[in-house]
């Protein structure tokens, strides 16, 4: 195998980027535009506190919520054996939506 020669004239990769037309560059601008925008965009939505909180909460009250469906069926049954091992998930869940609710209230004093 050969390598090709070095000239001054670059390789092939910078000649195609110092070639691009107007429009192309343009082109290239207003994608990456739109991408950082998408990107701040993005970051802006993981750093509110107040909107991740509201979703913990909601997040942990479809739990409970589910928790507590379960245990009503279980506790409806026959076996109560395992009523303890339902209840225990659920209290924690209520515990943290009350810690979560109050976490969100002192965070708006």
């Amino acid at each position: 195998m050969s390598t090709p020669p070095n000239d001054s004239h670059g390789t092939q990769a910078e000649q195609d980027d110092t070639s691009q037309g107007p429009e192309q560059i343009e082109a290239d601008i207003a994608r990456h535009r739109q991408e950082l925008g998408n990107t701040v965009d993005e970051l802006t939505e993981r750093l509110d506190v107040k909107k991740q909180a509201q979703l913990k909460v909601e997040s942990v009250k479809t739990r409970a919520s589910t928790g507590l469906h379960e245990a009503r069926a279980r506790l409806q049954s026959d076996d109560h054996r395992d009523v303890l091992s339902v209840l225990a998930p659920v209290s924690g869940a209520v515990a943290a939506v009350v810690l979560i609710i109050g976490v969100v209230r002192w965070a708006r004093r």
